[in-house]
């Protein structure tokens, strides 16, 4: 992750479904330059299954940061099937 980002590379990504117990963030997304995103469903609430919590990358150094830094639309997702027309992704 380091020589991507100081590479000038934006990453991004999703923090897990390891939800709903705080802390269940997973790699990369808890590290400091990544941005971490969870999943919120038709209500803008956190899904259930969205991971989330206290990075655990710097615990040794420090308290840990919260996480995700953005949410994203994640249950009941609709997109395109390889045969053409819909269906539901997530």
């Amino acid at each position: 992750v380091l020589e991507v980002t100081s590479a000038g590379v934006l990453m991004i990504s999703a923090i897990g479904n390891d939800g709903p117990l705080y802390g269940t963030l997973n790699n990369p997304a808890d590290a400091p330059d990544v941005i971490g995103v969870g999943g919120i469903d038709d209500d803008g609430n956190i899904a259930p299954f969205s991971s989330r919590g206290m990075t655990t990358w710097e615990l040794g150094r420090g308290s840990g940061r919260i996480k995700p830094d953005v949410m994203a639309y994640s249950k009941d997702v609709h997109g395109s099937r390889i045969q053409g027309g819909c269906r539901t992704l997530s």
